[in-house]
């Protein structure tokens, strides 16, 4: 049962892609990285519980066999042992998948969205614009973009609710970022973070102990953002707005600078690994 008192956030890895370093950090060398796909779950007084995001399942080998998806693969290549997946990490934890009342999607790419098939009973929720785009694009535009029409349930249209219309309050922050918030969550606000893919979310969790913003792939590493370093500009090919990247970065940036005690984390970043060893 979810706690009673307050909302309580856990963090977790399913998986991990591997990279050249220079790819992320244009002045380091050619070795590899690994980029460890984070999601939450999220405890919800009187709700029950929730994920953000789900990090990477067996469906992406399924979903990648055959081209377009392939050059997914190619791309990005995964390892993930049957244990790390988020089902399976829940049920240790004895959370049936049954018991997940919401899934939270902060976009659309793979290593965010591979485990939703295994929670056939969570409604999904995203904003208008990151839908709309996995039902524009197909065959290789959608896999240049990071969508694999494998990885999204069959009943997505029964299942699918938009951030936009369940936050009982939207507006633009002292830093002009889009905030939500859905009032069945108290201490959580979900933004609206552009650039990296189209309609992504993140969310800004703060009460008297912590004052967390998991910008989810705003920035891939926090050592890059805080000195304001880019990536490689060959990802252009698969990022939906470079000039919104950017202009999200300075955002963040700016939140930052004005409350110290911020902390900002980042789905693939390596120091994000350290949110996992508690619970906020």
């Amino acid at each position: 049962m979810a706690s009673q008192s307050k909302v309580t956030i856990s963090f977790f890895a399913s998986g991990f892609c591997e990279a050249h370093e220079k790819v992320v950090n244009p002045k380091k060398g050619f070795g590899k990285i690994s980029f460890y796909a984070v999601w939450a779950l999220i405890e919800v007084p009187n709700l029950g519980y929730m994920l953000f995001d789900t990090g990477y399942s067996h469906h992406f080998e399924k979903a990648t066999q055959r081209f377009p998806g392939k050059l997914y693969r190619i791309a990005t290549p995964v390892k993930l042992k049957t244990e790390e997946s988020a089902v399976e990490i829940l049920k240790r934890k004895g959370i049936h998948h049954t018991e997940i009342k919401y899934i939270l999607v902060s976009h659309f790419h793979a290593d965010h969205i591979a485990g939703l098939k295994d929670f056939p009973s969570a409604k999904i929720i995203c904003s208008k614009v990151a839908f709309l785009q996995t039902q524009q694009l197909q065959g290789i535009k959608a896999v240049l973009k990071g969508i694999l029409h494998q990885l999204i349930p069959e009943d997505i249209l029964q299942r699918i609710n938009f951030i936009e219309d369940l936050s009982e309050e939207t507006h633009q922050n002292n830093y002009g970022l889009t905030e939500y918030k859905w009032n069945l969550i108290p201490n959580l606000k979900f933004l609206l973070l552009p650039g990296h893919a189209k309609g992504m979310l993140g969310f800004h969790f703060a009460n008297e102990y912590t004052n967390l913003l998991f910008a989810t792939d705003a920035a891939w590493d926090t050592d890059c953002f805080n000195k304001g370093i880019m990536p490689l500009k060959i990802v252009k090919i698969f990022i939906d707005s470079w000039d919104e990247l950017n202009d999200t970065s300075e955002k963040l940036k700016a939140m930052k600078n004005d409350s110290p005690s911020l902390e900002i984390a980042f789905t693939h970043c390596p120091k994000t690994l350290q949110l996992i060893t508690h619970a906020f």
